[in-house]
């Protein structure tokens, strides 16, 4: 990079006073688009209710599915009522958090008091905005203007000098890869902050493990933090389980206990009425960015070290909420998957940019890289690292990846060569070359698509893996860029769905995986939509499985020179070495005349509002408007 770039990168990615007002700005805005949630609702099914027992209390887990009658608010046009994991909802006067939403209309919702639902109701799900959080947000954004002299804010704003780490000597432990262990001992050895690059599978939660059991072993507390419930659930669990460290010394902190995995509940303080002295004597405190706060007494009581899981997918005033009361920090996390998320897509594009974004460009010197992935096939594995992360000198899988079963599927019951390459373990990458026209809408935020082949297509796959091979649901997942396509398959795809398929947007997926996964690409060109611009969706989707990619799509999609079409093109042509490249019709799907039918209609509605729209320019141009 040159120095001018050097000079641009520090100037685009670091916070200044005017900036940070500017996002207070936007913090007001996504209060108001939050409040909006809170008009529209949904009609739900109760599928089951289990309670489990954990000490003295008792949380009540409850899975849903959307109505038919409300599958159109999760997929018009303008304002969709969104369902995803860590946010809160109301249904039935009681509040539930949503920890589990793999499929878009499926989803699992946990309660602390019990749950009186009638089976044979339908019941009114409302969104319940995390209006308090977005307040805290912005006061500690108010304060950074106020203060002068503040490391913290020198690291916000590029003028820090990092300070030298220490010389100490550490035992890491030996199963760890060279990798691995060279990121633990520059987090053991900071004085103030690192950052640490995981991409797909490269043991990020390893490596927190190992932190904490380090940083306690030399007297230090720890804040293990996230935006994610399950993924401080997953670490916690982690450092717990070879029983090293004292599990009296671990605690976790959460908006409600309901929120929080069942192993992990015996540990829970709860979250109305923590004691001081209960906090005080854990030397690892595991919560939410949300309730971080929670976890205090004031300004001057401060833990020795945040570590910050999925940083990459944190808002700066997000991850604040940690680093306020830490005395240095650990960001972990990969900013080549997808930015956070947040209510309003038009925004800056600087302003969703994480924290650990753009610490990473600003602070060279703080840098580490996990390398070696273990969950991807390696020809998978090849694609991203050539495509992604090529610059930061790409991802290794190691031998024992290499060298594990592929689950074995018996293709005798099919006769059709093109079927046994769907189905064919031992082919990791199959590209289905799609036919059919792509309808367009407008949306509130911009555009978004459908191709009714492409869903036939897909239906037929999961005929073939599900129906004639007889491969468990549960282990294959269906994704699309696009809403309007994902609405599409839930009404042609629900057979699957309730026998566990996962159908979603790509965005939603982040953070799961599956054995095998299919991607609907329904745009035929990069250019016909800007969320192609980011190559980080592609990441996403394709690190997402673990043996087999399947990609509908049309090949004209890999046959510009922008990035995407780059990355495209490579995964048209290993689907073409490795004997997985299906040409159009191949499958020769039935007609879906349901979904058509829809279409049409779809399309004369557009058509009308497209006259309309004419109409009202002639009437303006006349000055009769």
């Amino acid at each position: 990079m040159k120095h001018d770039d050097n000079l641009h990168t520090l100037e685009h990615s670091a916070l200044s006073d005017e900036k940070i007002v500017r996002l207070i700005n936007w913090l007001e805005h996504e209060k108001e688009l939050l409040q909006k949630e809170t008009k529209t609702h949904l009609l739900v099914h109760v599928l089951s209710i289990k309670s489990k027992t954990v000490g003295n209390r008792v949380f009540y887990y409850g899975d849903f599915r959307v109505s038919k009658d409300s599958l159109s608010y999760l997929k018009r046009k303008y304002d969709p009522f969104i369902i995803r994991e860590n946010k809160s909802f109301k249904i039935n006067y009681q509040i539930g958090a949503c920890v589990k939403c793999e499929s878009a209309t499926d989803f699992t919702l946990i309660f602390e008091e019990r749950t009186d639902f009638d089976f044979t109701k339908l019941y009114k799900l409302e969104s319940v905005p995390p209006i308090k959080i977005v307040n805290r947000q912005i006061r500690i954004l108010q304060e950074l203007l106020i203060v002068k002299e503040m490391q913290l804010k020198s690291i916000l704003f590029g003028t820090y000098k990092p300070r030298t780490h220490t010389e100490s000597v550490y035992n890491i432990d030996k199963k760890l890869n060279s990798s691995q262990k060279q990121a633990v001992l520059k987090a053991l050895q900071t004085q103030d902050f690192q950052i640490i690059l995981g991409p797909p599978g490269t043991g990020k939660t390893t490596i927190i493990s190992e932190l904490c059991k380090k940083f306690t072993a030399r007297g230090e507390r720890v804040l293990l933090t996230s935006w994610m419930n399950v993924a401080i659930d997953h670490a916690l669990q982690a450092v717990l389980k070879d029983n090293i460290i004292d599990k009296n010394k671990v605690c976790r902190v959460g908006a409600g206990d309901y929120k929080i995995a069942e192993s992990i509940l015996p540990l829970t303080l709860p979250g109305n009425s923590l004691l001081r002295q209960d906090l005080d004597q854990k030397m690892i405190v595991g919560s939410t960015l949300a309730s971080a706060y929670k976890t205090v007494a004031g300004s001057v009581d401060k833990f020795d070290v945040v570590i910050v899981d999925e940083a990459g997918a944190a808002t700066v005033p997000q991850t604040l909420l940690a680093l306020v009361i830490a005395k240095k920090f650990i960001l972990i996390g990969d900013h080549c998957q997808l930015p956070p998320i947040v209510s309003d897509e038009n925004c800056e594009r600087w302003i969703r940019e994480s924290l650990f974004e753009k610490l990473w460009k600003i602070y060279p010197e703080k840098h580490s890289m996990l390398n070696k992935q273990y969950r991807m096939n390696p020809e998978i594995a090849e694609i991203v690292s050539k495509t992604i992360y090529y610059n930061l000198g790409g991802i290794i899988t190691p031998e024992s990846v290499k060298k594990r079963p592929v689950p074995f599927i018996d293709t005798r019951s099919l006769r059709k060569p093109e079927e046994k390459k769907i189905v064919d373990m031992s082919i990791p990458v199959c590209w289905v070359d799609n036919s059919g026209k792509t309808q367009w809408i407008n949306t509130g935020n911009g555009r978004s698509a459908k191709n009714d082949r492409e869903v036939e297509n897909v239906s037929r796959i999961l005929e073939l893996l599900v129906n004639e091979v007889k491969v468990d649901p549960k282990t294959i997942g269906v994704l699309s860029p696009f809403r309007y396509q994902v609405s599409t398959m839930i009404n042609a795809l629900n057979t699957f769905i309730e026998k566990g398929v996962a159908v979603n947007t790509i965005h939603s997926f982040q953070g799961n995986e599956r054995d095998i996964i299919i991607v609907s690409m329904v745009a035929k060109h990069p250019t016909d939509s800007r969320i192609f611009e980011d190559i980080r969706l592609l990441n996403v989707a394709i690190t997402r499985t673990k043996f087999k990619l399947i990609v509908v799509a049309d090949t004209t999609i890999a046959a510009k020179g922008d990035k995407t079409s780059k990355i495209m093109g490579i995964i048209n042509s290993v689907a073409r070495a490795s004997g997985g490249y299906l040409i159009k019709n191949a499958l020769n799907p039935p007609l879906n005349t349901e979904i058509r039918e829809d279409t049409r209609k779809d399309r004369t509605i557009a058509n009308t509002e497209k006259f309309l729209e004419r109409e009202r320019k002639k009437l303006r141009l006349n000055k009769r408007y």
